[in-house]
């Protein structure tokens, strides 16, 4: 695993490791459009996948790192649906 993390450059140039929050925001700032917004659906929780449009790419280039991380982790996990009935409440 060390020679994995080593060629990858993550210990020795201390950068964000690969699929961490801060990877995933700055990856989605700097890629093109529809690699940004599959980098969101991969990252993004299989029932929330659906939220990870070029609308919500738009949203999250214009807000700030913190907000942006956030909302990243908000979108890794599952949203809260609750059925009584007829009758759904979304949290």
């Amino acid at each position: 695993m060390k020679d994995f993390l080593d060629y990858f450059g993550t210990r020795k140039y201390k950068t964000n490791k690969g699929y961490s929050m801060e990877w995933v925001a700055r990856k989605i700032q700097w890629s093109i459009k529809e690699e940004a917004i599959g980098i969101l659906k991969v990252w993004a929780h299989s029932l929330r996948v659906e939220e990870c449009t070029e609308e919500k790419l738009k949203e999250l280039n214009g807000m700030t790192d913190d907000k942006v991380l956030l909302v990243l982790k908000a979108l890794e996990e599952p949203s809260v649906l609750r059925k009584m009935g007829d009758k759904q409440l979304n949290i």
